[in-house]
This record gives structure tokens, C-alpha cells and sequence, in this order.
């Protein structure tokens, strides 16, 4: 018998971006688990075996995993996850996993902040507040970003424009924030990109640059495209400064993410993670570069021998567009006219379920294809203005 067939793993994490990761463990041929406390979530659907609890209780997960006899724990994309497998990880000896204490360094953006200074990494300049700490600003040049600690996709980040606005952008930072733990930092004009880094003994081996854009809710990515417009000067500073991080933090084989800024030649870090970005980011890539994305994901965390080919070179030009709304509302449905013949749309709600407005929510997520790199720029920014969506309380444009 073929023993890998035998094997056993646990999926941390049950919604719709986790599907990728779990297809690609099925076509290994493992038993898979999936836990997570959505039992209306689609990775469900396809386990051989749920277990419908909380994972953001790490030592809940812990209980799980000793009694599971998984041979692999796999985290999915969102920071949560993550952090609570990579505690059974250090916990059991799971491994390629990185400690805890350097995954919080990486996923909280507090001790992100301080590790960049200590060691000199371009980042937004930037001031902690923990608990009833003092605000000190001074230091900062206005306009600033004041942003939970813990928290993703924009949520709880305010733009102020002075001493004035602080205290109440604190507070809403606060209200979204875990550990009530707040990072003020010096707001970029820039513009914004991500870079998706697959390591092993501590080498970037494969690498891709995606642009980014932020166009319904102001700190949440809703647009993107691939390839990036990013000049060759630029992707190899982006890449000397992460390969930098990965030496400085000893980073165990696997995927790093990066958000960063770009104006002219010069670079800022924003943040960076070891999970998988969500939104069904890598079916961008995949699409543009005849990749699979969460396979090379899966290949490291099993270590596995690790190999990227691309199909596409040069790569085809992708848009990938998150569709939300600035306002809460009932879909009915929606139309656009993205000048593409081929325009694939992935739903995520059905005809009538009630959608909160972003950064909360969203109704599907689409990939156009474009001829030139020129149509794929023009477009991919100003997605939302290809899109209509009606609803039952009336069309929003």
C-alpha cells in the first residue's frame, strides 16, 4: 500500500480561500481534516472529517491536534490561523514552522514596526501605544495612519490629519484590536504592491511581484494585476531587503508575503506574513503565469522538492477585482463591462443574502484577461467602475 495515502492533515481554516490549499493536499492523496466553526463553509464539504471548532483558541487547537494523530497541520489565510498553528507546531514539533516569537514579530504589526528600526529595514516611520502608554507624536510628520496592532484587512485604520483627530482614530483602532495594542506611523505616498517569496534553506528560490489597489474601502485591496509594472531597480531592492529579513529571522522553509510601498526607486515595508494572502490571491498568479500557487505553498510546508515552472513566459496580463460595497445591501445581482473576452467569476454569496459593506464583506471575486500590458494598467485600477450591482434596495452603480 502506498503509504502516503495513509497519511493524515488538518486543515486550520474552512472558508473559501482555504479551497486551494485543500485541493492541493487532496491530490497528495491524504486524509484531510478540516476544522474551523462554520459548518456552512465550503472546505467542509470536502474533508473526509470536520471538526467544527473555535482555531482562534490556540489551546483548543492544541487538544485537537494531540488527539488527531495528523501527520501534517496546515494553516490557511488568515493571520489567526497562523498564529494558533504555529503554537501546536512549537508545542508537538511539527516542522518548518517558525518560532513563536519570531511569527509575531512577523504578523503583529507592533513588533514588525520595532524589528524594522532595530535593524535598519525601510519602513513607514512609526510610534507604539500599548495599553494607557502616553501619545508621542512628535517625532512623526503629518499625515499618519493609526492601525490595530492584530488586526487585517484594513479594519480599524484611520487617516489623521492632526493632533485633533488622534484620540478618537485610537479608539476605533482599539475596538478592532485583539490586545488593544495600536501602531501609528507616518502615512506614504506611494504606490502599492505586494511580493510573494517562496524560500527554502533560506533562499528566495521563486518570486513574484503583484500591484495592488485599494478603490471601494481605503486600506483594504480590492484590485491587483499581474505582471506588476514595477521597475527591475525596484524588484531587486524589494528582493535584497526580504532576502535581508529572512537571513536576520532564520525563517523556516515556506511562503513570505510582503505589502510594500513604492515612489520612484525607493521602498518601504508595510507588512509582511507567512500565510497565504486571502481573496483568492494566488489564482491570480496562477492564471497569469500557468503556476499553482498553493501547490508550491504545500510543497514546502511538506518538504517536499521544490520546483517552479511556469507555463506562461512571457506571463498572459491579468486583473483580478474583489467586488464590495461602501454600503450594506441585499445583492441581486451584478453585470460588468470589463473590456476582456475572458472574464472569469468566482460567487461568493447568493441572490439575496444580505452583504455588510467593506472592509467586512464581499459578493465574488473576478479575473479578466487583456491583450496588452498597456489595457491590463489602464483597467485594473479602475475596476469598480466597470461593475454594476443591483440589489433589492435599488441599483448602486
Amino acid at each position: 500500500m502506498d503509504l502516503r495515502m495513509t497519511k493524515r492533515a488538518l486543515l486550520v481554516g474552512s472558508n473559501f480561500s482555504a479551497v486551494p490549499l485543500l485541493f492541493a493536499l487532496k491530490r497528495r492523496g491524504l486524509q484531510i481534516s478540516v476544522c474551523g466553526n462554520r459548518p456552512d463553509e465550503p472546505c467542509h464539504a470536502h474533508a473526509d472529517q470536520s471538526y467544527f471548532i473555535d482555531y482562534s483558541d490556540p489551546n483548543a487547537l492544541l487538544a485537537l491536534v494531540e488527539n488527531g494523530d495528523f501527520d501534517f497541520i496546515v494553516p490557511t489565510g488568515n493571520d489567526v490561523a497562523y498564529m494558533s498553528t504555529t503554537f501546536v507546531a512549537g508545542k508537538l514539533g511539527f516542522p518548518r514552522f517558525d518560532s513563536m516569537e519570531t511569527a509575531t514579530i512577523i504578523h503583529t504589526k507592533q513588533a514588525f514596526r520595532r524589528f524594522t528600526e532595530q535593524h535598519d529595514i525601510p519602513a513607514p516611520r512609526s510610534v507604539r501605544l500599548q495599553g494607557d502608554s502616553p501619545i508621542e507624536t512628535e517625532a512623526l510628520r503629518y499625515p499618519l495612519l493609526v492601525k490595530p496592532s492584530d488586526s487585517f484587512s484594513g479594519r480599524g485604520v484611520t487617516k489623521v490629519f492632526d493632533r485633533t483627530e488622534l484620540a478618537a482614530a485610537i479608539a476605533e483602532a482599539r475596538r478592532n484590536s485583539r490586545a488593544a495594542e495600536i501602531v501609528i506611523e507616518e502615512f506614504i505616498e506611494g504606490s502599492l504592491h505586494s511580493h510573494s517569496a517562496f524560500i527554502k534553506d533560506q533562499e528566495i528560490v521563486f518570486d513574484v511581484f503583484v500591484d495592488e489597489y485599494c478603490t471601494v474601502y481605503p486600506y483594504q485591496v480590492d484590485s491587483s494585476n499581474h505582471p506588476s509594472r514595477l521597475s527591475e531597480t525596484v524588484r531587486s531592492k524589494t528582493r535584497a531587503i526580504m532576502a535581508r529579513v529572512v537571513k536576520l529571522l532564520g525563517l523556516q522553509d515556506g511562503l513570505i508575503h510582503t505589502q510594500f510601498l513604492s515612489n520612484g526607486d525607493d521602498v518601504w515595508i508595510v507588512e509582511c506574513m507567512r500565510r497565504c494572502p486571502g481573496d483568492l490571491y494566488g489564482s491570480l498568479v496562477d492564471q497569469s503565469l500557468g503556476i499553482d500557487y498553493a501547490d508550491l505553498v504545500i510543497t514546502l510546508l511538506l518538504g517536499e522538492e521544490f520546483s517552479a515552472k511556469p507555463r506562461f513566459d512571457p506571463p498572459l496580463f491579468f486583473g483580478r477585482h474583489t467586488i464590495t460595497s461602501d454600503t450594506p445591501s441585499t445583492p441581486f445581482s451584478f453585470s460588468h463591462s470589463i473590456p476582456s473576452s475572458d472574464v472569469r467569476i468566482a460567487q461568493l454569496k447568493t441572490t439575496g443574502k444580505p452583504m455588510n459593506a467593506a472592509p467586512l464583506d464581499k459578493l465574488a471575486i473576478l479575473y479578466a484577461r487583456f491583450e496588452t500590458r498597456e489595457e491590463m494598467l489602464k483597467v485594473a485600477p479602475d475596476f469598480k467602475t466597470f461593475i454594476s450591482l443591483q440589489t433589492m434596495q435599488g441599483d448602486l452603480a
